[in-house]
């Protein structure tokens, strides 16, 4: 084993992305646009929220006093509809010890409250500083039920960007430290690649090599369809085969070796 790793570009990197390219659009796609929609709900559910103070409607139900209050504003949220209803928020000023207090109610009751207007007295309870209005519950926004969506999106794309994820931290780390030798190959079969951009485009080749004398299998994919012209069954190949577990191995790239200069010899 390579005690120094070998040298690896970033466009190597990059292509042996794209020989699974599927898998890891997929795993990118169904992972990060997820975490993009929570983000975005999240921003805009908690400004939602702000408009209206926090309430505890069983608490303040129970204990509250009961006060008169008069509506200020009401703004019904017309871009807004929940099972196809609008919340609507009440805004209202009470009295606490001579001094006005002005607050918000969120509500998802147009029928209890169509003939409502501004200036009408409301019955309120209030509790340390917290008031509800009588016969109306609070609503809030189901945050939680939104984010399920992107929850569903995430439990699909997981797997596959593991999946391109592992193949891609094996291939590294057979470029970086395996061991080279040589590989018999077997048979060559070409890989279709994703329609009009072609990219995953390859050769799977199949190849044999000895460890400790006894002949093993090896199957690697490459993006190099030179090896159509230049190899034949039979031919050998440079290979990578890891010292850690010698049934792991891949084809040594050719274009790899030459950009990342790492002076391996290859048979015309």
């Amino acid at each position: 084993m390579n005690s120094i790793p070998r040298r690896i570009k970033f466009s190597t990197i990059f292509n042996i992305i794209k020989k699974r390219p599927k898998s890891m659009l997929f795993g990118f796609f169904f992972t990060l646009f997820p975490i993009f929609l929570v983000i975005m709900l999240t921003i805009v559910f908690s400004s939602k929220g702000n408009e209206t103070p926090s309430i505890d409607y069983e608490l303040v139900s129970a204990k509250g006093e009961e006060k008169k209050a008069q509506i200020t504003n009401i703004e019904t949220e017309y871009n807004t509809t929940i099972n196809g209803v609008h919340p609507t928020t009440i805004s209202y000023t009470y009295y606490e010890n001579e001094r006005a207090v002005n607050s918000k109610y969120r509500v998802l009751e147009e029928r209890k409250i169509e003939d409502w207007e501004i200036g009408r007295e409301i019955e309120i309870k209030e509790f340390e500083g917290k008031s509800i209005i009588k016969g109306l519950e609070p609503f809030e926004f189901p945050l939680a039920l939104f984010l399920l969506s992107p929850v569903l999106f995430l439990l699909i794309g997981i797997p596959f960007l593991i999946y391109s994820l592992f193949h891609l931290r094996k291939e590294l780390e057979l470029y970086k430290f395996g061991e080279v030798k040589q590989g018999q190959i077997v048979s060559m079969i070409p890989k279709s690649g994703l329609p009009i951009s072609n990219i995953g485009l390859g050769v799977i080749v199949h190849y044999e090599y000895e460890i400790n004398g006894r002949k093993t299998m090896g199957e690697s994919l490459t993006n190099d369809l030179s090896i159509l012209n230049d190899k034949r069954k039979g031919d050998f190949v440079p290979i990578f085969v890891s010292t850690d577990n010698l049934e792991k191995s891949c084809l040594v790239p050719k274009l790899e070796s030459l950009r990342n200069d790492w002076k391996i010899e290859f048979e015309d």
